[in-house]
């Protein structure tokens, strides 16, 4: 059947680009029409859903080079008890028109859609999930504290249906199961009353139980077999649902059964529910100890801030505060905004985002971030950022969809969790089948309870748990220890790299290099370095900064310079009294026909002590050369150990001279190494490496290590780099260089938590469902009893959690200092996470 969808376009400005979108969208298969208007910047599109998706149209309307408006949102979904629930979930989304992508995580318990603007808004995503029996919640961590509270309601909800189930459970139990532990007890009870009324009490009883506290299996259960995608819920449903129905009409019309089948499964029944309810709700409290670094770095986002007014304090909440605004954080206080001091002077403990313990000095013009605890003086403070624009709260978003990210690795669960909630169905109709038939005597009884049996110990719940789950701690802990995954299936594709690729300068060393040498000919120092100064003035290349730093700390003025081009890979070239002045590498003045002639000896011996020359020529001529070296990073050469003693190949790209790159490969003990490697080159390298067969992982920092990041399987910035590296990385890492070891040990330990979690669901199910069955009695004698089962399922789930859990013990690897150097974390570059 055709579907008819209309979504939003940009970047059109005239008819004929209203024509190219047209015919890239008609050319799609399945597309019967494409128009696209361009007054309302919008495409109607008429195609078969079977044959072509939306994810098409936009990948079609950005080839042609115009932007699909493609629109994001994270909803919170309440109700949902197993994976089959999220599967259920995910499956209706993805039928709305206009969805790309849907991913639910069970864990989280949120959903996130990816949709085409126009075709599809945010109230047709929430009446989906409300369609399939399931309740929409708030929006996005760390924007909506409803979210939280619905989460903790929700608990405290449960906690009160287990006590009143229990409650109830108990005297069910006892008037069952008393009398055969008991005689005496049960001669008293039938002194008491007939024993058709204490039937009849448990009977009550335990329909309470049911209907009450288990009203939370029925309903969702009964709406997923309406949808025909059973799951948990359904399972439960139809197997005490079964135990108390068999046993009312043993109870109302016993003639119809075989003696020895008249049995009364009441207390069955009701210690299933109870049972897993108090699974379910240790499950809640596990899964909320899963997202506590999340809770954590949202604790620090403070509520209210003393807002200065016509010199007044006033407090206010932060959504009333606008950018610009200045605001009081007096000590002990929580800074609140994004912002730079204007007034005051205090130290700042910036240790939740820095990881530094010790407290960073602040004074007018400095930044600070929000979050971060004021510590001594009074600052006042010009707001830059508020609310969502801060740096915490950004982050707080990239951890929230690094945890809400579908791994590939889940892919194997998502399938067998489709089809295994029908095959337990199958399995205990085969069951009960099997039993009737060949049972004898009690073959009705055998057949019911291994029927139920079957039905209450199956658990999905394992399986849609085992990778979310260790995915939520896994990054939750990375967080706490400065490592940013922008997305999740970066966790799993860093666990499989064999080889790592480090940029030279800003990664294994400083990046913030320093003159040694300044060697000129025919001009004085100062001359000479004012004319390099005011060259490198325009360019913001580490080596070009060290220049002008230099000229400053001198007390040399840098001249004017003119029609400044900076050339990536070579160096940069200006005008100096209209004389074109050219500073950079051997490339640059080959390219310019200038001969480097006599200086290139003393050049080579700089080289070779490790030092970075720089050519200075005017007029056609080598006026003098600038010998830069840089600084390594304490932890490098212990960094570069740490991963060959894991099995991995370390391998060195620069662009600076050979000799440099040389001297630095040997003192950190790299064997493969790459030197005048220009930008572009870099991901050419890490190319040349896949195509070798391994998997890797670049790290980098630099604007010209964007492309590296983006072509390597796992893209690793530093935070002290730019902002567009972080963009293009997978991963960043805070100043210490030993966190890029600790993020491929993380990366490794939860990987093997999720094996770990996904073994034990299969297997606890491959185990216990024959056993449930009775596949083991007439051998071994062995009968799963359907309350035994129901603890089973119950425990498989905490198993999974607790397994997770695990991951928040894990400790970076402990190298030695790396304090020299920028701060990283919180520099400007980093502001844009």
């Amino acid at each position: 059947m055709s579907r008819e969808i209309t979504f939003a376009v940009a970047g059109m400005t005239c008819a004929s680009c209203v024509a190219r979108v047209e015919r890239a969208l008609k050319a799609l298969p399945g597309v019967e029409s494409a128009v696209v208007n361009l007054a309302t910047e919008q495409a109607t599109v008429v195609y078969d859903p079977s044959v072509v998706t939306p994810a098409s149209f936009a990948e079609a309307v950005h080839a042609r080079g115009y932007e699909p408006v493609v629109k994001e949102i994270d909803i919170g979904v309440g109700g949902m008890t197993c994976a089959s629930c999220a599967g259920r979930v995910e499956r209706a989304l993805k039928a709305l028109p206009g969805v790309i992508e849907a991913t639910v995580n069970l864990a989280t318990e949120r959903a996130h859609v990816q949709y085409l603007g126009g075709a599809l808004n945010e109230a047709a995503i929430r009446s989906a999930i409300r369609d399939t029996g399931y309740e929409p919640l708030a929006g996005s961590v760390g924007e909506d504290d409803r979210q939280d509270d619905a989460q903790d309601e929700a608990a405290r909800r449960m906690r009160r249906d287990v006590g009143r189930a229990a409650f109830l459970t108990v005297p069910v139990v006892v008037l069952s199961m008393g009398p055969v532990f008991a005689p005496a007890f049960g001669r008293i009870l039938m002194q008491v009353a007939p024993a058709a009324l204490w039937s009849w009490l448990t009977a009550v009883l335990t329909a309470v139980i049911l209907f009450g506290p288990g009203r939370r299996f029925f309903r969702p259960g009964w709406i997923a077999y309406r949808h025909l995608s059973p799951d948990m819920n359904s399972l439960v449903m139809t197997g005490t649902g079964a135990a108390f129905i068999y046993s009312l009409l043993v109870l109302v019309w016993p003639q119809g059964f075989p003696a020895t089948a008249r049995h009364l499964y009441f207390d069955s029944a009701a210690v299933i529910v109870t049972v897993i309810l108090a699974g379910k709700y240790l499950e809640e409290v596990a899964k909320g100890r899963t997202g506590a670094a999340i809770k954590r770095l949202a604790g620090l986002q403070a509520k209210t801030a003393h807002r200065i007014r016509d010199g007044a304090d006033e407090e206010v909440a932060i959504a009333d505060l606008k950018v610009g605004e200045v605001v009081r954080v007096r000590p002990g206080e929580h800074v609140p905004v994004d912002g730079l001091v204007r007034a005051g002077e205090s130290y700042v403990d910036e240790s939740m985002l820095s990881g530094e313990p010790l407290p960073v000095a602040k004074r007018p013009g400095d930044r600070v971030t929000g979050g971060t605890v004021n510590q001594r003086g009074v600052l006042e403070i010009e707001a830059t950022g508020i609310g969502a624009e801060t740096v915490l709260a950004q982050i707080i978003r990239l951890v929230s969809r690094a945890q809400g990210s579908k791994l590939p690795i889940q892919g194997v669960a998502d399938q067998t969790v489709r089809i295994f909630t029908p095959l337990v169905l199958l399995a205990a109709a085969v069951t009960f089948a099997a039993w009737l038939m060949w049972g004898g005597a009690n073959g009705l009884t055998t057949a019911f309870v291994s029927a139920v049996a079957v039905l209450v110990v199956a658990c999905p719940c394992a399986m849609g748990l085992a990778t979310p789950a260790a995915v939520m701690v896994g990054t939750g802990r990375a967080a706490e220890l400065g490592l940013l995954y922008r997305r999740g299936e970066a966790l799993e594709a860093l666990s499989r790299v064999d080889s790592v690729v480090f940029d030279k300068t800003g990664t294994l060393t400083w990046g913030r290099p320093t003159i040694t040498d300044v060697v000129a000919k025919g001009m004085s120092r100062t001359d000479f370095l004012a004319l390099a100064a005011g060259v490198e003035a325009g360019s913001e290349h580490p080596l070009a900064l060290a220049v002008v730093r230099a000229a400053k700390e001198e007390g040399v003025a840098a001249v004017t310079a003119s029609r400044f081009e900076a050339r990536p890979g070579y160096g940069v070239t200006a005008e100096v009294d209209g004389r074109s002045v050219f500073i950079g590498t051997r490339r640059l003045l080959a390219e310019a026909g200038i001969a480097i002639g006599d200086w290139e000896d003393a050049a080579c011996d700089l080289e070779a002590a490790g030092k970075t020359v720089i050519f200075v020529a005017q007029g056609g001529a080598v006026r003098g050369m600038i010998a830069i070296a840089d600084t390594l990073r304490p932890q490098a050469q212990a960094v570069v150990q740490a991963l060959q003693a894991r099995g991995l190949a370390v391998v060195m790209i620069s662009g600076d001279a050979a000799a440099a790159v040389a001297h630095v490969a040997r003192a950190v003990g790299i064997t493969r190494h790459y030197a005048e490697v220009l930008p572009g080159d870099k991901a050419q390298a890490v190319r040349a490496l896949q195509e070798e067969g391994h998997k890797v992982a670049f790290v980098g920092d630099g604007l010209n290590d964007a492309p590296a990041l983006a072509q390597a399987d796992v893209g690793i910035a530093m935070a002290s780099g730019t902002d567009v590296a972080m963009e293009a990385a997978d991963v960043t890492v805070k100043g210490g260089l030993g966190t890029v070891v600790s993020a491929i040990d993380l990366s490794r330990r939860t990987l093997n938590t999720i094996r770990g979690n996904l073994f034990w669901a299969f297997f606890y199910n491959v185990l216990l469902i024959p056993l449930a069955a009775g596949a083991f009695d007439p051998a071994f004698g062995l009968q799963l009893n359907p309350m035994l089962a129901g603890l089973a399922m119950g425990f498989s789930s905490l198993f999974v959690l607790t397994n997770s859990l695990r991951l928040r013990r894990f400790k970076s690897l402990s190298l030695g200092p790396d304090s020299e150097g920028p701060a990283a974390w919180l520099t400007p570059a980093a502001r844009r996470l």
